[in-house]
């Protein structure tokens, strides 16, 4: 594991507090101080864009902007699949637009796929952006860090009528039609601390710009936790609609056959009911995914857990596999986020168990009709 993760695992422990020692109560005083700055930063740079100083971009399409107001995972990537297949299937020419974390390639704008082909790789798009325009076949997918300038050439170049600005709620730069705000019913508002003491990337008070909330994964929360997400988005923005969504496994594909883009042979849930696994992740919130493996009716998850975005190599594979061997687990599970970053060397090797990669689709419980209508409305304003 790179140092630089080895010092995220142990930030994420520090500011939830599970490192004790007087070290840890100095460091997060410390914390404390740079959070401080950083809200008086992030309140600065709003006013200046709230009272025109500062001023926002307006491209000639309808921008959708989806994110969180927290660091760590809430389901973006297999929320903007869903959301971006249903305005696609609408008619629409949607493209989704990424920033590209943690990608290899360093220009403006990185056409990962056109729809029709793929033109980079894991390495050099980044897994999140690899995984949609591997998962979206007929919308292109778009990385860079300046948005104004990666969506002026989806527009121009790709024809785009409805971005999907993946992770923009706070990129203020780009004016958007539309603001939905994801939540994980799981991890809710972090620990109430902005960063990096904590885990907002925003005051709670900024939520009043939101159009729409959208809480994720909330079969796996209890009815008090829910409540409270309620009253607290109803505290800053009580206008907004509410939506409610879980992670709904479907499948099973065994990772070479899903390398491979097949779908021939998917293996259902029941396969591995009342049975030993072992859960390889390096996602935001590696929980919830061994939740929904447990949900499924295994007998034992044993989670294996890197930091979010690790890239696996060969030997950590095979550690890992070894493990499996040693613990008389029946199957190796990941993740389609996890799966992207797996070395071919390892996949297309002669192993002992499978890896299975967990296929996963987003199903709205509450409010789908009226999220449906409200997007339907923003990008019926395309053709205006």
């Amino acid at each position: 594991m790179r140092q630089s993760e080895t010092f995220q695992i142990y930030l994420y422990k520090l500011v939830h507090g599970e490192e004790p020692g007087i070290l840890a109560v100095f460091l997060l005083g410390l914390l404390r101080i740079f959070s401080v700055i950083y809200g008086l930063g992030v309140r600065v740079k709003l006013y200046l864009y709230r009272y025109g100083v500062l001023k926002q971009h307006k491209l000639n399409c309808q921008v959708i902007s989806l994110g969180n107001i927290t660091v760590g995972g809430t389901g973006k990537t297999p929320t903007a699949q869903r959301l971006a297949t249903i305005i696609r299937d609408m008619g629409y020419r949607v493209v989704i637009l990424n920033r590209g974390y943690r990608a290899g390639w360093d220009g403006q704008v990185g056409l990962v796929s056109d729809g029709n082909k793929i033109y980079m790789t894991v390495t050099e798009a980044g897994d999140e952006a690899y995984l949609l325009a591997k998962s979206l076949p007929g919308i292109p997918v778009v990385i860079g860090r300046n948005r104004i300038i990666t969506g002026e050439y989806a527009v121009n170049q790709l024809k785009a009528e409805v971005i999907i600005l993946d992770d923009g709620y706070q990129h203020w730069q780009l004016a958007r039609d539309l603001d939905i705000v994801l939540i994980d019913a799981l991890n809710m508002f972090g620990n109430n601390f902005l960063l990096p003491r904590g885990t907002l990337r925003e005051p709670l008070s900024n939520l009043a710009r939101a159009q729409a909330f959208l809480l994720t994964k909330v079969d796996q929360s209890n009815d008090g936790a829910r409540d409270l997400i309620h009253s607290t988005l109803a505290r800053y923005n009580d206008k907004a609609l509410v939506v409610e969504s879980i992670h709904q496994p479907k499948c099973f594909v065994e990772i070479e056959e899903w390398y491979k883009g097949l779908r021939i042979t998917n293996v259902a849930l029941e396969t591995i009911r009342n049975k030993k696994v072992m859960a390889l992740s390096a996602i935001g919130n590696p929980s919830s995914f061994e939740q929904t493996i447990l949900d499924i009716g295994v007998a034992e998850v044993c989670g294996v857990r890197y930091a979010d975005h690790h890239d696996y190599t060969m030997a950590e594979m095979q550690e890992i596999m070894q493990r499996g061997v040693e613990e008389h687990a029946y199957a190796l599970i990941t993740t389609e986020k996890d799966a992207v970053k797996i070395p071919a060397e390892f996949i297309h090797s002669d192993r002992q168990l499978p890896l299975y990669v967990l296929s996963i689709a987003v199903h709205f419980t509450e409010g789908y009709e009226d999220l449906m209508e409200l997007i339907k409305k923003v990008a019926e304003e395309t053709n205006r």
